[in-house]
């Protein structure tokens, strides 16, 4: 990179550093905790977090289910066994 394009590049990056203004916030992240958006948003999270737990539940009966049927399979077919081979 030369030497100009790297003063314009530092130009550029601090102008838009200084130059920006202070985000606002909606009444949730900024805002009354007691406001019906916040309390929403809450239960939202809490819905969702519910939601994940029943799946996570549901994934670990179906292994269990898997495990046990694994369990009683017996194979019908005999099955050669392995055997060392010097060779």
């Amino acid at each position: 990179m030369t030497r100009s394009r790297t003063v314009a590049l530092a130009s550029v990056v601090g102008l838009a550093l200084c130059g920006s203004r202070t985000a606002g916030a909606c009444a949730v992240c900024f805002g009354d905790p007691n406001a019906q958006m916040t309390k929403g948003a809450e239960q939202g999270v809490w819905f969702l977090l519910g939601i994940m737990v029943l799946v996570q539940i549901g994934f670990g009966i179906f292994f269990m289910y898997l495990r046990r049927r694994a369990r009683g399979f017996h194979d019908p077919v005999p099955r050669p066994g392995f055997r060392l081979v010097k060779g």
